[in-house]
C-alpha cells in the first residue's frame, strides 16, 4: 500500500454476521483482497484500508481541501485517488482540473505513483496546496453502499460521528482556507447551506456555495459536479467552467 493509505477497523459485535453478509453481496470481488477489506470471525471485527492525501511538505499557497464521499476500492488498490479505471482509462478529474487551471501536470506524469508523490510533496505548478480527503473512510463503489452494508444504527451512531469529528479536526489543524465538494450529500453534511437540485445552477454558471465555522473562522465551501458526471453533451466544458469559477472565487477570498 502507498503512503496515503492507512488501516482502520470497526468492532461489529452482535451485528457482525449481518454486516458481513451484506458486505459480501455489495462489495463483491473486492473482498478477495484481504489487504483491502477483511472480516475476523473471532474478534467480530472488520479491518479495511482507506486513503487520505495530506501533504507532507507545506507551501505558501492557500491550502484547499478537495472533499469526496469515500474511497473507491480500485483507487486504493492502485495507490492514488481517482486512478484509471479497470480498462486503464484515465479518470476525467485529471484533465478537467488541469484545463480549469487547478494544476499543470503533463499526461505522462498522471500515473498513480507520480501523482501521489507530487501532491504529497507539493511539487506541482498550481495556485493552491491541495488536500485530497474522503469524508467516510470505508471503501465502496458508491457512497450509499456504506449505510446499506453497516445498517442504520451502526452508520448513525458510529460511522457518522467519527467522520464528522475527524473532518473538523483536519480542517482546523491544517488551517484549510476553502473546501471544494464533489458530492451533494457530503456538501449538505458540512455546509450551513443545503441544496437539492443544483446541477442546473452549475450549468448556468452559478456558484453553489455555503460556509462552515471552525472556531473563529468562516470557511467557504463550494459544490461542483461529481467526478463521474457526464450527463450533458457538453459535460467537459460545463465541469471545467464550474471549477474555473470556484478557483477564481477562492483566490479572491484568500
Amino acid at each position: 500500500m502507498s503512503s496515503i493509505n492507512f488501516q482502520r477497523s470497526y468492532h461489529l459485535g452482535q451485528e457482525y454476521e449481518n454486516i458481513k453478509n451484506r458486505a459480501t453481496k455489495i462489495v463483491g470481488k473486492y473482498l478477495e483482497d484481504s489487504n483491502l477489506i477483511s472480516f475476523d470471525d473471532v474478534e467480530k471485527r472488520v479491518t479495511f484500508t482507506s486513503e487520505r492525501l495530506v501533504p507532507v511538505n507545506r507551501s505558501k499557497r492557500p491550502p484547499v481541501m478537495l472533499l469526496f464521499s469515500n474511497p473507491h476500492p480500485h483507487s486504493i488498490m492502485q495507490g492514488m485517488f481517482l486512478s484509471a479505471n479497470i480498462n486503464n482509462r484515465e479518470n476525467l478529474f485529471w484533465p478537467i482540473m488541469r484545463n480549469a487551471g487547478w494544476f499543470s501536470i503533463p499526461e505522462a506524469k498522471r500515473n498513480p505513483e507520480d501523482l501521489r508523490d507530487m501532491f504529497l510533496q507539493v511539487k506541482y505548478p498550481a495556485p493552491f496546496e491541495l488536500y485530497f480527503y474522503c469524508y467516510y473512510v470505508f471503501p465502496t463503489r458508491y457512497p450509499d453502499h456504506i449505510a446499506r452494508i453497516f445498517g442504520k444504527r451502526f452508520f448513525s451512531q458510529i460511522i457518522e460521528p467519527e467522520a464528522n469529528a475527524e473532518f473538523i479536526k483536519t480542517v482546523q489543524e491544517r488551517a484549510v482556507d476553502a473546501i471544494v465538494v464533489f458530492n451533494k450529500g457530503i456538501f449538505n453534511l458540512v455546509s450551513d447551506e443545503k441544496v437539492e437540485r443544483y446541477i442546473e445552477q452549475l450549468n448556468m454558471g452559478e456558484l453553489v456555495q455555503g460556509r462552515m465555522r471552525v472556531f473563529d473562522r468562516d470557511i467557504p465551501i463550494f459544490l461542483t459536479h461529481p467526478t463521474g458526471w457526464r450527463y450533458d453533451k457538453e459535460y467537459m466544458r460545463l465541469r471545467k467552467a464550474s471549477l474555473e469559477k470556484i478557483k477564481v472565487a477562492i483566490l479572491k477570498g484568500t
